[in-house]
């Protein structure tokens, strides 16, 4: 998944298509850091990628990836689409059994 950097806080409603999974900004959150520095969080309202139930997942403005899965369907590692699972294949070292 492309990392997502917005260089300023998104409206309410943006909505991102990331790896064909479309999510829209419902809210953002002030969060204070472990070291005492404010920011922001962005919660993303989506559909689990296995099941369709409809998640909300956290961010900060600047992130990697967004979560795809639910709770029940979460598996670290491995890919959704057949895309991901060929950028995974590149490094098998890095995979758990």
């Amino acid at each position: 998944m492309a990392a997502i950097k917005f260089p300023e806080i998104p409206k309410i409603g943006t909505t991102l298509l990331c790896d064909g999974q479309r999510y829209k900004l419902v809210s953002v959150q002030p969060h204070s850091r472990r070291d005492g520095s404010r920011t922001v969080l962005l919660n993303w309202r989506t559909r689990c990628a296995e099941c369709g139930k409809p998640i909300v997942v956290t961010s900060p403005v600047n992130a990697k990836g967004l979560s795809r899965r639910c709770e029940a369907h979460r598996r670290p590692g491995k890919a959704v689409t057949a895309a991901g699972r060929k950028r995974q294949s590149r490094h098998p070292a890095r995979r758990k059994p």
